[in-house]
């Protein structure tokens, strides 16, 4: 268990037309369960105030899907995840951070999310948690593959720079601006995203 707990806040980036993949790779099939549901577990570790899926392109599909989508039983305290939709998803994953921002009006840090890379897991999000939790006035985000990029926790503070985010310059253009005051975890797990349907059988070799 984490030692004094901060409350903590979720987005999930899931609004893109997977344009390469041909369909709605965020249900498609990852090891019996949707895609998707591999981010919101793994999210779930950190017991987050909120997680908000930001859906655009498929939307209705997300929507329809959603009870499959987090299986957890809720406690008492534990909300449901809410599936927010933005109509302009076709400006990039810049605006949809942005738009996924503007929701979270509160003093709450933000983990964002993708809602395609599989292999990110629930202890790659304890080992953020803890990296910020030491240095909570700084972002805290994944380091791999020579880049730094999310999963990342960003401090309240920075709401005001994710909301300015546009077009296709998302979370990772902030932590290249900000480079100073950001804590690098290593977490090559982040390499690995879905672009296309050849990439599950790829990546599914690669944990068997």
């Amino acid at each position: 268990m984490m030692a004094e707990k901060k409350i903590i806040d979720c987005l999930v980036l899931a609004a893109g037309s997977a344009s390469r993949f041909g369909g709605c790779k965020q249900l498609a099939d990852w090891q019996g369960q949707p895609l998707l549901a591999n981010s919101i577990a793994s999210a779930r570790a950190l017991d987050p105030a909120q997680i908000f899926v930001i859906g655009g392109a498929f939307y209705s599909q997300l929507l329809q899907a959603l009870p499959s989508l987090d299986r957890k039983p809720k406690t008492r305290t534990e909300r449901a995840v809410e599936l927010l939709e933005f109509r302009a998803w076709n400006l990039g994953v810049g605006n949809s951070l942005a738009f996924g921002v503007k929701h979270l009006q509160n003093s709450n840090p933000v983990l964002v999310l993708l809602g395609d890379q599989p292999l990110i897991s629930a202890q790659d999000l304890r080992n953020l948690y803890r990296a910020w939790s030491k240095n909570p006035d700084k972002i805290a985000c994944a380091s791999f593959a020579d880049t730094l990029g999310v999963p990342a926790i960003f401090p309240a503070q920075f709401k005001a720079r994710l909301y300015e985010c546009r077009g296709d310059r998302g979370a990772k253009n902030l932590l290249q601006r900000y480079a100073d005051q950001v804590v690098p975890v290593a977490m090559p797990s982040a390499e690995f995203d879905v672009d296309t349907p050849a990439d599950l059988t790829t990546y599914l070799k690669k944990i068997i």
